[in-house]
């Protein structure tokens, strides 16, 4: 019984956060956007602040969720784990990949080292891309 209240919980904890992760991408697409419409038509350097600052405010999101995630999962496996019940087959098998050996926050610094290189590539790719965009065209 304690079992399957964990996993309801659990469940829909993420199924929110796989909302906002919807969101955070639908932010990201709108950020690389505005690079691309920034190498084509040329900004100015209020452009290129304004696009630094909420670059930083959606990867901090992205991040955000990230880390919601991750210690959602480890938590729901400790969770199993310290239920005291026997854990099915596949249960077990979620509890021992997930190699919980605690309950943990959530952190903006992802906790594996490619989740670290992915935020960190997406800002380059969206700051550096913007500071290397032309100034506006004369017309």
């Amino acid at each position: 019984m304690e079992t399957a209240i964990i996993n309801q919980g659990y469940v829909a904890v993420l199924q929110l956060q796989g909302l906002f992760f919807i969101g955070n991408i639908l932010l990201l697409w709108m950020m690389f956007r505005g690079v691309t419409n920034a190498n084509l038509y040329g900004v100015n350097t209020f452009g290129k602040v304004m696009h630094s600052v909420i670059s930083l405010c959606v990867v901090a999101f992205n991040a955000g969720t990230y880390g919601n995630v991750t210690s959602s999962v480890n938590n729901w496996a400790y969770a199993l784990a310290e239920s005291g019940e026997e854990l099915t087959g596949g249960l077990q098998q979620f509890v021992d990949s997930v190699g919980a050996t605690g309950y943990v926050a959530a952190s903006l610094i992802p906790s594996d080292p490619l989740g670290i290189v992915f935020y960190v590539a997406i800002l380059i790719g969206l700051i550096g891309g913007m500071w290397t965009a032309p100034e506006p065209k004369e017309t």
